[in-house]
């Protein structure tokens, strides 16, 4: 299957559903939203629920970290990071299975709120995995996080938030699906709801 055709197909099931949409990060990830009246009020809805990324995670100069090639069609980019028992754990690790990896933060309060239907979706779907990637906390606290949360998705971190980078993460939550062949297909920023989660996942596995 064509992943390009994937991804325009996934951006027409947003657009139809009118919850919200799938971003295409390019080399200019200031991209204008699109203006049109039958999508931009969900559009602007759904770019409110996430949180700029602030005090002591937007002063990284991008110069100084790793030059990104992240496009919709193409692999997504592989990293390794610990989890929480010191394991490495790779996205790759995961070929075979869809990803959803969400970049986070125990600050974000609409982070804190979509975590439960992340969890969710990662134990009703055993063709899904949710990644749940944290950017540079500490590890103390986001254990503590996950065990007051009761969440048993693989969380991994991000400590020097070189990953965050890669995937032109500049606002939590923000996350992004991944096939079964690692292909990057979309990306979504700002909170969604278990809903718009399984309407994504559901158009993904109608294309296949």
């Amino acid at each position: 299957m064509n992943k390009k055709v994937l991804a325009i197909v996934l951006v027409a099931v947003v657009l139809v559903a009118g919850l919200f949409y799938l971003t295409a990060f390019r080399d200019d990830k200031n991209e204008d939203i699109p203006s049109e009246s039958s999508i931009s009020d969900n559009v602007d809805g759904n770019v409110e629920n996430n949180e700029e990324i602030v005090e002591g995670h937007e002063e990284h100069d991008h110069e100084h970290y790793i030059e990104t090639d992240i496009e919709i069609g193409k692999p997504a980019p592989d990293f390794t990071l610990l989890n929480l028992d010191g394991e490495e754990v790779s996205l790759s690790d995961y070929r075979g299975q869809y990803v959803l990896i969400n970049f986070w933060a125990t600050s974000c309060k609409y982070c804190d709120i979509e975590m439960p239907d992340l969890d969710r979706l990662d134990e009703e779907n055993d063709d899904l995995i949710v990644l749940a990637v944290n950017v540079m906390e500490e590890k103390s606290l986001v254990e503590n996080y996950i065990k007051e949360g009761g969440y048993k998705f693989p969380v991994v971190l991000d400590e020097d938030g070189k990953v965050a980078i890669t995937y032109l993460v500049s606002s939590f939550p923000t996350s992004y699906f991944v096939d079964k062949e690692g292909i990057l297909l979309g990306g979504v920023p700002g909170m969604m709801t278990y809903a718009q989660m399984n309407q994504l996942l559901d158009g993904i596995r109608g294309d296949e």
